[in-house]
């Protein structure tokens, strides 16, 4: 039935201003918001829950008292309910409405709305016949509603209202029923990434050519607070980890948001491959809010279990706003979780300074077969990512453990046989020892020694010694699990040597 009133009103709510269509990105997990049952209209019914705003405006605007609930069929009634506290799992993104609707009336309508407490409209709404939402009379059909692309013309993104006012308030007009609406929320993500290569974006999974990822430019160690550059933690005396978050994933308008979380740092033993938690332990943790942009946060590190060398894993912990894409499975793989994840970030880089006083330094390289059923074959590569090669200017020695040096065949290039276990690397672009056998779950050490040889002019050299193993993923094949990075600097002595 027609009723004169009512339809004025609603075309004048159709009419109100326009709103600024935004683009939204980042998101989260979606939050489901179902009312009423899908059961084809089965009686009893099932209560609506329309705001007092809009119950006021139903009262206001149309003769016929009482509001419809979901599954009552008949003439002169408004269905009218309200989903509230939209935003209270932080901003929105998108927004998907699903209803079941019976038109009832040739000219019946639905509406999107925001009614204030004193039942008048707050902000615009959108609207549409029943019939040019693909729901003749007198048929039944399903309405599934992309809100931030509304059909028809006038506001057709409702994604920034929602955001502004935080609920919806839904009316369906007087001869059709509804059977159950849902209301699908996804709240905007707020993206915290740690970079583990300088071109890093955050994108999940990291794509990286053949730029380790174990490098992270974003965490480094001082000594004493506030120092430039990295330097090597020393034992008994507390130290600092900085680790740069960077906040892209508010969105833009209209107010950039901060985000709370935790970030953990961690430590394991200087080497290649590592498991998820096991490898790792604490160093400490802070819990920070993060605004838009770069900031970098201190983490003490009030007890370095001993003299030696340390990689270091920071996690940025918000499973609230910016949980992990993909979960950290018991004893998975480090480097797998840290190239999936962009809260996470690995740093293998150890400072080694060299001079005329200090000409020579040893560091151990622990390896570690992933794999905890089976063995995995195993190669180790010496890696020279610049220009200047160490070798030319020093001496590498690779020391193999006795328990892998007995099965090995001695396959690869790039060395010579020295000693018993002992190779000295000859080729100065690096060397590779091929096919060595590691047993299930198990772990074994290398050591690597450096002696620089007497020059006249300050150098510094990069040196990446690397693990290559079978994984659950590889299928057989060797691949990059881990390694450590050595920034080597020959010439006068320097603070902080290692």
């Amino acid at each position: 039935m027609t009723h004169r009133i009512h339809r004025s009103r609603l075309g004048s709510a159709l009419k109100l201003g326009t709103v600024l269509s935004l683009a939204w990105s980042g998101a989260a997990f979606a939050q489901t918001y179902p009312q009423g049952v899908g059961d084809g209209f089965v009686l009893p019914t099932e209560p609506v829950s329309p705001s007092t705003g809009l119950q006021t405006w139903v009262a206001a605007n149309y003769p016929i008292p009482g509001i419809r609930p979901y599954d009552q069929t008949g003439a002169d009634r408004y269905f009218a309910t309200t989903f509230p506290n939209l935003t209270q799992n932080g901003r929105i993104c998108g927004a998907a409405l699903r209803m079941t609707v019976r038109n009832g009336g040739a000219n019946d309508s639905m509406g999107l709305w925001f009614v204030g407490p004193g039942g008048t409209f707050v902000a615009t709404g959108w609207g549409e016949s029943l019939v040019n939402l693909g729901i003749p009379f007198p048929n039944t059909g399903t309405v599934v509603l992309n809100l931030a692309a509304l059909p028809g013309t006038g506001v057709t993104n409702l994604i920034p209202t929602l955001n502004a006012q935080g609920f919806l308030d839904i009316i369906v007009q007087d001869d059709s029923a509804v059977d159950s609406a849902t209301l699908v929320i996804t709240p905007c993500r707020r993206d915290v990434f740690i970079k583990d290569i300088p071109a890093d974006v955050g994108v999940e999974p990291g794509a990286y050519g053949g730029t380790p990822i174990w490098m992270s430019p974003d965490i480094r160690v001082c000594t004493t607070p506030g120092c430039v550059g990295n330097q090597n933690p020393e034992f008994g005396q507390t130290n600092y980890v900085y680790v740069k978050l960077n906040n892209v994933g508010t969105p833009s308008a209209p107010t950039p948001q901060p985000t709370t979380g935790t970030l953990r740092v961690y430590y394991t033993g200087s080497g290649g491959a590592a498991l998820w938690p096991s490898s790792w332990a604490t160093i400490n943790s802070i819990t920070v809010s993060i605004p838009p942009g770069v900031t970098e946060i201190m983490v003490p590190w009030n007890s370095v279990p001993a003299p030696g060398h340390y990689c270091l894993l920071a996690r940025w912990d918000s499973p609230a706003f910016d949980p992990m894409t993909f979960p950290e499975l018991l004893n998975s793989n480090t480097l797998l979780n840290t190239e999936r994840n962009n809260n996470l970030a690995w740093r293998n880089v150890n400072v080694v300074n060299l001079s005329p006083l200090r000409p020579a330094a040893t560091f151990d390289f622990r390896v570690l077969n992933v794999l905890a059923q089976r063995a995995t074959l195993l190669d180790l590569l010496v890696r020279v990512p610049g220009q200047a090669s160490f070798i030319s200017r020093g001496e590498v020695l690779l020391k193999v453990p006795a328990e892998l040096w007995q099965t090995w065949s001695r396959k690869g290039e790039g060395f010579e046989v020295v000693g018993d276990g002992l190779l000295r690397i000859t080729n100065p672009g690096g060397a590779r020892l091929i096919g060595l056998t590691l047993g299930a779950g198990k772990e074994a050490h290398f050591t690597l020694n450096l002696k620089a040889q007497a020059g006249t002019a300050a150098e510094k050299f990069e040196l990446q010694l690397v693990q290559l193993s079978e994984t659950e993923e590889s299928k057989g094949q060797v691949v990059e699990v881990g390694g450590v990075g050595f920034d080597i600097n020959v010439g006068p002595d320097a603070p902080n040597g290692k």
